[in-house]
């Protein structure tokens, strides 16, 4: 059971069946933001199909973490946490990803995402968790500053080259995703655990909002 927090005016509590429709508008919302920081980090077309396809597998799940923040009926903030296993070929395999984080505009400045930090780190810490990781756009200094004050230290960096790629041709899949019964010789499996998952799951429509 994930905690419960609240702070004044606001309520933090886990993701109800019916409330995809507020994952979806905060999800929306982070995306658009990091795009505007990185356009290769936009949503894809059917992302909200395959959202809801992989939150109603998981948000009851042990493994997983959907938190939100209220603020009457109003939905102003989103935690997703969600155990995360790494290739075989390493011993330290298994962390807590931190998939999501996202604050309204008017609540920034408040402690509103460090509560929903401090939910997460201790839902993760209870069901076992040694470590949380995450994901932050190179460019975004303000949530680098923000992870930075709640305890968070950069361990790793992704470094880029733009290619001029050959005219007409389709990069071929990544032998790591396919479906091959395979799955314990793939050594990249688990990278970005999220994004495989959802590139996998079936074209599922979300409920009407």
């Amino acid at each position: 059971m994930t905690p419960t927090a609240s702070t004044t005016a606001l309520v933090l509590r886990p993701a109800a069946d019916a409330e995809f429709w507020a994952v979806a508008r905060l999800f929306a919302a982070l995306h658009e933001v990091n795009a505007g920081f990185d356009p290769l980090f936009r949503l894809a077309e059917t992302w909200e199909a395959l959202l809801y396809e992989h939150f109603r597998q998981t948000h009851h799940a042990p493994g997983a973490c959907w938190l939100l923040a209220w603020r009457g009926d109003e939905p102003v903030g989103l935690l997703l946490l969600e155990a995360h296993t790494d290739s075989p070929l390493f011993a330290a395999r298994r962390w807590a990803e931190l998939v999501a984080l996202y604050v309204v505009p008017d609540q920034r400045g408040s402690d509103l995402g460090r509560r929903m930090i401090a939910v997460g780190t201790q839902w993760a810490a209870a069901q076992g968790f040694d470590r949380i990781q995450l994901y932050v756009t190179a460019a975004n200094t303000h949530a680098k500053h923000f992870y930075a004050r709640c305890g968070f230290a950069p361990v790793q960096e992704i470094w880029r080259i733009a290619l001029t790629p050959a005219p007409g041709v389709i990069p071929p899949p990544d032998p790591s995703c396919e479906t091959n019964g395979h799955a314990a010789h793939q050594i990249e499996l688990g990278h970005h655990h999220l994004a495989m998952e959802l590139s996998a799951s079936p074209n599922v429509e979300p409920p009407d909002a």
